[in-house]
């Protein structure tokens, strides 16, 4: 088997011209380092997303690192042996592909997969998502609170009827556990880009149960997504009246502040979330950003390096945050050393264009500052 696993039967900117990119992912973090947000409110249940594949007979599947355990569990006989030790060149490869589009690309070339399975928090892979999303040659399948399926199509294949039956699956259940159940669908939905139907299930949750703070969570991310940022930090207000200090509302309210430029109150909470979670690329990133708007410049260099150093360790680019640390160093008047980084990320062919572009404009202006009567030297 390749990489993925052979089913059988049975089963720009931070804004003002910032290089930070704006936006609710955590862009460039390996899937393995974990995430800032709340542990799965409900016990995971794979089997149904299993069964689904067996059933549409489905040879080649994608999955992502949060999905590996359960494979394991579930399904062992479907995986090759590289694909059962979380070590392998192969797992590593399937948890940054999630991440990182160009190499899933390079991944579904060689493997020609005939679906993905996406399992855990959305921020984990959504930039995989996004990028799906952008090029229209895979189509969601099937949502259900733990986990996404897509399939090889030009079609959309996901349907208002076909959502509804599986969020009816809890009709039956606890006005809480129902709650969950439809905002995690919401939530997967919302990350999806089918904002229309997640907004109707965030609905159904906070109907199911007014309490829910995974319902408010559910809609502050719904709102997030619109754009709709004084909505979204009510959303995470009201649930936080219900549990104080939860790390998904808190982490809402902090993007909410953010958008809505109110950057000093973001930087208070993200500084708590981080204090929760110190070595948590999610929670850095994040907070590297906030710090930046706060003109917290040695407090941004220092997470920039520090995620610098993770990202060596795990083997991924990290020319993403070479840009923004000599952005960064240049904001100190620490010419020299800016340009170093900048070079360092020009070298990394995996830098996208636009943030190649905006090195070199930003590496042009500093060597102009650095050597006036050189007409600012560009590599």
């Amino acid at each position: 088997m390749g990489t993925g696993c052979e089913l059988r039967s049975g089963v720009r900117g931070w804004g003002g011209g910032s290089a930070w990119v704006a936006g609710v992912a955590c862009a460039g973090l390996a899937v393995v380092s974990g995430c800032s947000r709340e542990r799965q409110a409900l016990p995971p249940s794979l089997s149904p997303a299993l069964a689904s594949l067996a059933e549409s007979s489905a040879k080649n599947v994608y999955f992502n690192a949060a999905a590996l355990p359960h494979l394991v569990k579930l399904a062992p006989d479907w995986l090759g042996a590289a694909e059962r030790d979380p070590r392998s060149e192969r797992v590593r490869s399937m948890a940054q592909a999630a991440l990182n589009p160009k190499l899933f690309r390079q991944l579904d070339r060689q493997e020609r997969f005939d679906a993905i399975l996406l399992v855990g928090d959305p921020v984990q892979f959504r930039p995989l998502m996004e990028h799906l999303i952008k090029t229209q040659d895979w189509a969601l399948e099937r949502v259900d609170p733990w986990s996404l399926i897509y399939r090889r199509s030009t079609e959309e294949r996901i349907t208002r009827e076909s959502i509804g039956r599986v969020a009816a699956q809890w009709d039956g259940a606890a006005p809480g556990m129902r709650a969950k159940a439809l905002a995690a669908m919401a939530e997967r939905l919302v990350a999806a880009g089918r904002l229309e139907a997640g907004g109707e299930l965030v609905e159904a949750a906070r109907k199911a149960d007014s309490r829910s703070v995974e319902a408010y969570a559910a809609e502050g991310w719904y709102r997030l997504a619109r754009g709709e940022w004084k909505q979204a930090v009510a959303a995470a207000q009201q649930g936080l009246e219900f549990a104080k200090g939860h790390r998904a509302l808190l982490s809402v309210k902090a993007q909410g502040l953010y958008f809505s430029k109110r950057f000093e109150e973001a930087y208070e909470i993200s500084r708590e979330l981080l204090a929760g979670a110190p070595e948590d690329p999610v929670m850095l990133f994040t907070h590297a950003k906030i710090a930046h708007e706060v003109r917290s410049f040695q407090e941004e260099i220092q997470i920039l390096r520090k995620l610098i150093g993770i990202a060596e360790r795990e083997k991924r680019s990290t020319s993403w945050y070479r840009v923004y640390l000599g952005q960064a160093l240049a904001t100190r008047g620490e010419g020299e050393a800016a340009l170093v980084e900048f070079d360092k990320a020009l070298e990394d062919s995996e830098l996208p264009a636009d943030q190649r572009d905006f090195a070199r404009g930003a590496r042009a202006r500093v060597e102009l500052r650095l050597h006036p009567g050189d007409g600012g030297r560009t590599p």
